[in-house]
């Protein structure tokens, strides 16, 4: 979950602000090709600051694109981004994983601002600079339950099954590290800015330093643009 795990053959869901979209690829030799690829407006208030106001709408949208484009494949892998979503580089003890992955809820007190048992917990181990250093960096990542439910509940109405959540900015990254090969000491800032959230993730030798998700869209430069 949250994008520290991979599916070979799912298809790529992205339910955004001003549109349902859908993407297949096919892996070659090296490289990957364009199978499918599908998208559907949506009305503006239909998901608003990452909350899906409208859940039928939304189903019909991700089952119209389904048909239309005659994907079969029914894993998918979504992502969330938006308040609900806290990705913090933390310091802890170094432990075991299996200790870690114990402590993990105790330690995220300190840095997520809602109850414990209303989130979903991920974490990630980075590679530290010293190997002898008596502490470990974590990327961890929280997201709120209620919102993955939703998504979750919306995909299966769709009938589909998520096989992965992500994060915006994770998978952002990930579409950069499949295209592009970086060197160790390499800084690399990635930016997609959507209808109404800008997902920036800073990058340093493979590992996300920095990851920000801020709510000047497109839709806010359009408005700008017409008042002008």
């Amino acid at each position: 979950m949250f994008g520290f795990g991979r599916s070979k053959d799912a298809v790529g869901l992205d339910i955004g602000a001003s549109s349902v979209k859908a993407v297949q690829l096919k892996r070659g030799r090296g490289v990957h090709e364009l199978v499918r690829l599908g998208i559907v407006p949506l009305h503006p208030e239909t998901i608003v600051d990452g909350v899906i106001m409208d859940s039928g709408t939304v189903i019909s949208a991700i089952q119209q694109i389904f048909a239309e484009n005659q994907i079969k494949t029914k894993d998918v892998v979504v992502a969330v981004s938006g308040h609900s979503v806290i990705v913090k580089k933390i310091r802890v003890t170094k432990m075991k994983p299996e200790e870690l992955e114990e402590a993990i809820p105790f330690e995220a007190e300190q840095y997520v601002p809602y109850a414990i048992e209303d989130v979903n917990l991920d974490f990630q181990i980075l590679e530290n600079a010293d190997p002898n250093a008596g502490e470990l960096d974590v990327l961890l990542v929280a997201v709120k339950k209620d919102i993955v439910n939703d998504y979750l509940s919306i995909i299966s109405t769709a009938g589909l099954n998520a096989v992965v959540v992500d994060v915006d900015a994770f998978a952002l990254e990930n579409a950069f590290e499949l295209a592009y090969e970086t060197e160790r000491d390499q800084v690399v800032g990635l930016v997609n800015l959507g209808a109404a959230v800008m997902n920036i993730n800073i990058l340093q030798g493979g590992f996300s330093e920095f990851t920000r998700d801020s709510p000047l869209g497109g839709t806010r430069y359009t408005e700008s643009i017409q008042k002008m």
